[in-house]
């Protein structure tokens, strides 16, 4: 699970696997985007595709780690 708490206190919970091809991402504090290391996608705070090659969001999750 991947978890980031934005400016106004909420927390976004979604899967740390990008949906291109399942490589863990990682958070970007200068962009606020969680990246994926192996081939630069790049997802929102929500999990929302900013960039593929991903054409799916990050799957969100709730708070005890289930959808």
């Amino acid at each position: 699970m991947a978890v980031h708490r934005d400016a106004a206190g909420a927390l976004h919970r979604v899967s740390a696997r990008c949906t291109h091809l399942g490589c863990v991402v990682h958070f970007n504090e200068a962009e606020c985007a969680w990246e994926c290391p192996c081939h630069g996608s790049r997802f929102g705070v929500d999990g929302e595709v900013l960039q593929g090659p991903a054409v799916r969001p990050l799957k969100r999750r709730g708070a005890d780690g289930v959808p």
